[in-house]
């Protein structure tokens, strides 16, 4: 049975929910697929599908006599969560975002005029970032 990409995702999306609402107890395998009414090969690519993005982790258990997993959602780790926090005030004012040839800049074309090398507004905005920088640690320090 062929599923639309977009069912997929929802499915995925249900799926997990799923998985997250049963806490720290896990739900098994066998019953995620009951719930949705998957076969057993669907039901494992699915949860594989998880498990490859580090969404849950599946820890192999007997059932009702057969073999089966249990499901868990991964709650990040600290260093996890702290690799997602980006700081954006490194780029605040760059002249890239808003550049009306952003489409044509490459740093990998040696002979085109629009390069990250050749930018003027680049330079421009790095050296007023360089002097605002050592104005306000000279601020600073007195």
């Amino acid at each position: 049975m062929k599923i639309s990409v977009k069912t997929r995702n929802s499915l995925v999306e249900q799926a997990l929910q799923t998985i997250s609402r049963s806490g720290e107890n896990g739900i098994f395998q066998t019953e995620l697929c009951k719930t949705f009414s998957l076969d057993s090969r669907d039901g494992s690519r699915l949860v594989g599908n998880l498990e490859k993005q580090a969404l849950i982790s599946r820890e192999k258990i007997l059932y009702n006599g057969r073999w089966t997993y249990k499901l868990i959602v991964k709650k990040p780790t600290t260093s996890e969560i702290e690799k997602r926090q980006v700081e954006i005030n490194s780029v605040e004012g760059a002249p890239c975002f808003s550049c009306n040839y952003q489409h044509l800049c490459s740093s990998e074309d040696d002979m085109s005029q629009y390069s990250p090398a050749k930018c003027t507004w680049i330079a421009d905005w790095v050296l007023a970032s360089f002097s605002r920088t050592l104005n306000h640690q000279h601020h600073i320090e007195l």
